[in-house]
C-alpha cells in the first residue's frame, strides 16, 4: 500500500510524558516539535494541538504511541487520565487518517531501523534469525516482541507488566514480605517502574531497621549518586531484577534475536547497575543455558526510537500487519 499521507505527527505517550514530532516527507527524520506532561491537560487533543501549533504544516496523519492496551480504534492510559478515540482525534487534529498502537508495540517497530550506535552491549551474544523482544521500566513497564522475515513484520503487544513477580535469592526473599503491595500484587510493574524503584529503595530501609523516606525513582538516583549505599543497593537489585525478567521473556518468546532495552529509567540508572550480575540473572536459566548464552541483551540507547520506527511504519502499515487498524 502506499504512504500515508505526510505530514505525519508520531506521538509517543506515556504514563508521565507525551514526546511530539513531525515527519515532514517520506523517508525523512522524525523532528521534536514538543514534550509536555499527560498530567497537566485533561484530554489528548488539546495537548496534541498545543504541541504542533508551530510546528509548520499542519500534519494529514497521526500515529499515537499510547501507554495502555488498545482495542480497537480506543485505547487508555494505564498510569494517567488521557483516552483516545480515533473519530474524535481525527475530527481534532483534522487529519485524514491514523493509528493507534500501545507504547511497546510502536517501540517494537524501531527494531528494524536500530544501527549499532543506537545501541549499548549488557549481555553479548549471537543473534539469530527468529524473534526479537524489547522491554522496559518507565512509568509503568512494558514488553512487545517483533518476528519477521524479507522485511515483513508480525508485533506480538504484551501485558508483561501485570505478571506476578517473585522472590528467586536469599535476599529477595527476606525482602518480599517488605514490599508494598499494588492492590495486594508484587508484579513486574510495582518494581520495574519509577515507583518500582522507590519501592525497592523503602523496603530496603525496613530491613535494614530505618524508616523509609517516601522517595519517589528519581530521588533515589540522586540519593544513590550523592553515596546512599541502600540506594545504590535498591538501584543494583532493580538491575538485577530486570535482568532476570528480560531472560524470562526471552524464554517465553524465544528471543534468539536478541533482547532489548528500551524506555526511559535504565539508561540514566545504567552507570550505576551491577553488570555481571545483570548477566548472571539474564542468561542464567537452566536447563536453558545453552539458549540463553547465544541470546544478546541490548539497551537502547539512541534518540526516539518509536518515533523512528514510526516514521518506518507510516512508509507501509501493511509491512507490520498494520493496514487493518488504520482508521480509515
Amino acid at each position: 500500500m502506499p504512504p500515508l499521507p505526510h505530514p505525519l505527527l508520531v506521538a509517543d505517550i506515556g504514563g508521565t510524558n507525551c514526546r511530539v514530532a513531525i515527519v515532514d516527507a517520506p523517508g525523512e527524520p522524525p523532528r521534536m516539535v514538543g514534550r509536555l506532561s499527560t498530567k497537566a491537560e485533561p484530554r489528548c487533543e488539546a495537548a496534541l494541538l498545543r504541541a504542533i501549533a508551530g510546528a509548520g504544516a499542519a500534519p494529514r496523519s497521526a500515529l499515537l504511541a499510547v501507554g495502555g492496551p488498545v482495542i480497537g480504534h480506543h485505547a487508555e492510559l494505564t498510569n494517567a487520565g488521557w483516552s483516545f478515540d480515533a473519530l474524535s482525534l481525527m475530527a481534532a487534529l483534522g487529519v485524514e487518517n491514523g493509528l493507534l498502537l500501545n507504547d511497546f508495540e510502536a517501540l517494537a517497530t524501531c527494531l528494524p531501523v536500530l544501527g549499532p550506535d543506537d545501541l549499548t552491549p549488557i549481555c553479548p551474544g549471537a543473534p539469530a534469525e527468529g524473534a526479537r523482544l524489547i522491554l522496559g521500566p518507565g512509568t509503568g513497564f512494558g514488553a512487545a516482541a517483533l518476528v519477521g522475515r524479507e522485511g515483513r513484520y508480525t508485533i506480538l503487544p504484551t501485558e508483561a507488566g501485570h505478571i506476578e513477580l517473585g522472590p528467586v535469592t536469599e535476599e529477595e526473599f527476606a525482602l518480599w514480605p517488605l514490599m508494598e503491595r499494588v492492590e495486594g500484587r508484587v508484579t513486574v510493574e510495582s518494581v520495574l517502574s519509577g515507583s518500582g524503584l522507590a519501592r525497592l529503595d523503602a523496603a530496603l530501609r525496613r530491613r535494614g531497621g530505618t524508616a523509609a523516606l517516601c522517595l519517589d525513582g528519581a530521588m533515589v538516583s540522586v540519593r544513590a549518586e550523592a553515596g546512599d549505599v541502600v540506594a545504590q543497593g535498591a538501584i543494583r537489585l532493580f538491575g538485577r531484577l530486570l535482568a532476570r525478567v528480560a531472560g524470562d521473556l526471552a524464554l517465553a518468546y524465544k528471543a534468539v534475536g536478541g533482547v532489548f532495552v528500551a524506555g526511559g529509567i535504565a539508561p540514566k540508572l545504567l552507570p550505576l547497575f551491577e553488570l555481571t550480575q545483570m548477566r548472571r540473572a539474564f542468561s542464567h536459566k537452566p536447563p536453558m543455558g545453552a539458549l540463553m548464552d547465544a541470546a544478546p541483551l541490548w539497551l537502547v540507547s539512541g534518540p526516539d526510537p518509536a518515533e523512528r520506527g514510526l516514521a518506518k511504519v507510516a512508509l507501509d502499515p501493511a509491512a507490520f500487519g498494520l493496514d487493518n487498524r488504520l482508521w480509515v
